[in-house]
């Protein structure tokens, strides 16, 4: 039934995401890569929320069109929602500033702490 292949999926998802994370923690460092990610998905969500952000933002967005849009874009993510707004209401100034840049979304993310160098 749908319920059962949903459940599966997340599921699965879910799994992965934890393989992931582990992946994450166990692989050695790089030289100069002294950042590590604050919490486990969030790097992926920033990544995700600022790639839909950079899409929808013309060049002529004022800092009030960016916050709006920033205050939208969780409501698409689904069950990484919550993750999402966290990141959102912590840095929202900061990605403000940020989204009125060419800077891509990873950058972004980067230079936000999120994500590493």
């Amino acid at each position: 039934s749908l319920c059962v292949s949903v459940a599966l999926t997340l599921f699965l998802i879910t799994s992965l995401i934890t393989v992931l994370e582990c992946y994450q923690r166990l692989k050695p460092p790089l030289p100069g890569d002294i950042q590590t990610e604050q919490q486990p998905g969030m790097c992926w969500t920033c990544k995700w929320a600022m790639k839909k952000l950079k899409k929808q933002i013309s060049n002529g967005a004022t800092p009030d069109d960016i916050k709006k849009k920033l205050g939208m874009v969780c409501d698409e993510i689904g069950f990484l929602k919550s993750l999402c707004r966290k990141l959102v209401n912590e840095y929202k100034d900061t990605l403000v500033e940020e989204l009125s840049t060419t800077d891509d979304a990873r950058t972004i993310c980067v230079n936000i702490g999120v994500c590493k160098k």
